[in-house]
């Protein structure tokens, strides 16, 4: 028999219960940091989706129209004419949470953002709802909005024992418009119309 070949193989080395122990101990710690910061980034990345959405709702809506003639006589000037329309969405600081922040009805259409949850002390009853322009929009007193015309304004939703608490929605009303002054090759912008308060 060829003694070297068991002669290559290394005795184990023997562990005291004390090592072993300090080996389970940082492993067990290891195994708790990781979970620890798992559950650090799925708490993170839940509060970035409400900031998303509370930035998304201070954007502000920009278009620029840009006309240029140009000419190869020299005779004839070119120019370059930029319009540019802002319109700012308002920011939500209340407590309210609605389901939707935005409404997009036709002429005749209703809808009805859902309450999901209240101000602390506040309820069903606190609710009071508001058109910036009935004449484009209107709302009951739970909440119906209704369109009436083409156009955008905002729905307002007050409490009733503290004025410092409300939530706007942005309501956009499609349908046949009958401007016929207004026409799709205009090269002029309208600047459009500031959020109904």
């Amino acid at each position: 028999m060829d003694n070297n070949r068991y002669d290559s193989h290394r005795p184990r080395k023997r562990v005291s219960r004390q090592t072993l122990r300090r080996r389970q101990l940082t492993a067990l710690a290891v195994i708790a940091l990781l979970v620890l910061l798992f559950v650090l980034l799925v708490a993170h990345a839940c509060s970035d989706n409400g900031k998303k959405d509370s930035k998304n709702k201070g954007k502000t809506a920009v278009t620029t129209i840009t006309t240029t003639a140009t000419s190869t006589d020299p005779a004839i000037t070119t120019t370059a004419v930029t319009t540019t329309a802002t319109m700012t969405e308002p920011v939500n600081k209340s407590d309210f949470k609605l389901d939707k922040y935005s409404v997009f009805l036709e002429v005749g259409e209703t809808d009805m953002p859902r309450v999901q949850g209240y101000p602390d002390g506040m309820g069903e009853a606190d609710e009071r709802w508001s058109s910036g322009d009935p004449t484009i929009a209107t709302v009951d007193n739970i909440g119906n909005i209704t369109g009436v015309k083409p156009g955008t304004c905002y729905v307002t939703l007050r409490s009733a024992t503290d004025s410092s608490q409300e939530v706007m929605i942005k309501v956009t009303v499609r349908g046949e418009s009958t401007d016929d002054t207004a026409s799709p090759q205009s090269n002029t912008a309208e600047a459009p119309e500031p959020p109904c308060l």
